[in-house]
Order: structure tokens, then sequence, then C-alpha cells
């Protein structure tokens, strides 16, 4: 092949812009993920603190599985 029988490289299209979010969205995402965070925060603390019978029950249990 010769020089002028080489194809030129094709480029890709440009990428159409990413879709816009509205302007409250971060911000609502932001506080459904920190309520989900305290939500969860205040089960661990209690059930740590104050475990139910059945909690401590599964716990004791699971050493003997592997037995």
């Amino acid at each position: 092949m010769t020089r002028d029988n080489v194809p030129a490289p094709v480029q890709p299209p440009d990428p159409s812009p990413a879709q816009q979010q509205p302007a409250g969205a971060g911000l609502t995402a932001a506080i459904v993920q920190g309520a989900a965070r305290s939500f969860t925060a205040r089960l661990v603390d209690k059930f740590l603190t104050n475990p139910p019978d059945w909690l401590r029950a599964l716990w004791h249990a699971l050493p003997k599985l592997w037995e």
C-alpha cells in the first residue's frame, strides 16, 4: 500500500451532553443518605447495647455451626 491508499482515521462522534439534574436533586439525595445513616447508627447502637433474646441466641449458636 502506498500512502495515497491509506484510509483516513475515523473520528468517533461527539458524545451527547449529560442530562442535567434538577437543582435540588443533590441536596435531596444527601438528606436521604444522612437520614439512612442516622437510622442505621441508632439501630446498631440499640442492638449492641441491649440485644434482644433472639439475637443473643443466634449469636451464641453461630460457633456451633462450625463444629
